[in-house]
């Protein structure tokens, strides 16, 4: 989400409620219920190749919207840092160390864990951006941190199923390496159409993930049935194309904190649609860690916005 953020609409401009509200609806719809989704396409392909299947369906949908909207362009030099930084980290980085970590565990846990993200920005924009660590942002970082504790308790981890510590640590590392990507995108200037240059991204992002997965992984094991590629074009077309398009026009149709509470929603859609699809039963510990990591994005998204229209007033912070 935040990596679009130069395309919101200024502080006190107008809103288009209604078309934001579904459009986001959609977006936390279909993220929430691809993480049940990507637990079920590893039962039929090896998590480097269905990342790769997945990203090449997402781009391909994605120069085809940008083309629709007649805004494909080649991207501008001063962008292609950034282009290159956002495919490699935010899209290939984070998904594919994600999709590695839910072989391990849970698909509701598992995102709650991927959408932590927005907590970890607090800090790493305080140390590489110079930004103020007021004290609604730090509450914000500690619940998140509380409820990433609550998530790995020691009590409440099946300690005895192979790789569950292996796979949270993916996941965490993954929204490190997702912040990693923010960071790098807020210090730089667009100076081409945002949602142009998300083609080029998951594009640069195929440039590495194709060998990578062709060397580490046996395509032969790949199994081409019908439920796969149903699968498969769910988490490409839709979860890696259509909702990133959509997200992009939620950004321009909705204030800051509405895009926060979209982050809470997502984990939350992942969580029951896991418990309906897969019969995964969230433990309390789960249901805790996630409402003190919603809690914390909330937190971090009302701060931000509140200093948004600070900055739009001309007031000092």
């Amino acid at each position: 989400m935040s990596r679009l953020a130069e395309s919101m609409p200024a502080a006190g401009a107008g809103y288009a409620w209604r078309n934001g509200y579904l459009l986001l609806a959609f977006t936390a719809l279909t993220w929430g219920i691809n993480f049940p989704i990507m637990k079920m396409g590893l039962e039929y392909s090896p998590p480097l190749l269905y990342t790769t299947l997945r990203m090449t369906i997402g781009t391909i949908t994605m120069f085809v919207i940008a083309g629709a909207m007649g805004i494909l362009r080649l991207p501008h030099r001063a962008d292609m840092p950034v282009v290159f930084s956002v495919g490699i980290l935010q899209n290939m980085g984070f998904i594919t160390l994600v999709t590695m970590g839910m072989q391990f565990m849970p698909a509701g846990r598992a995102a709650i864990l991927a959408y932590t993200s927005p907590i970890w920005v607090v800090p790493a924009a305080a140390i590489f951006l110079g930004e103020r660590l007021t004290a609604p942002r730090v509450v914000g970082t500690a619940l998140g941190l509380v409820g990433l504790m609550s998530i790995f308790n020691p009590l409440d981890v099946d300690w005895s199923s192979e790789g569950t510590l292996f796979g949270g640590s993916l996941i965490v590392l993954a929204t490190l390496v997702w912040t990693a990507g923010l960071i790098h995108v807020r210090k730089h200037r667009w100076h081409g159409n945002v949602l142009s240059l998300i083609s080029w991204q998951l594009l640069s992002s195929l440039v590495f993930l194709v060998p990578l997965s062709l060397i580490m992984e046996d395509t032969a094991s790949i199994r081409w049935e019908p439920g796969f590629l149903v699968n498969i074009l769910f988490s490409g077309a839709l979860a890696s194309g259509v909702c990133v398009a959509a997200q992009v026009g939620a950004i321009r149709s909705l204030p800051a904190v509405t895009m926060s509470l979209s982050s809470a929603a997502v984990p939350a859609v992942g969580l029951i649609s896991s418990a309906i699809l897969l019969g995964e039963m969230p433990g309390y510990h789960d249901v805790f860690g996630f409402l003190m990591i919603g809690l914390g994005i909330v937190l971090v998204g009302l701060t931000d916005w509140r200093l948004a229209r600070m900055r739009a007033s001309g007031i000092p912070r």
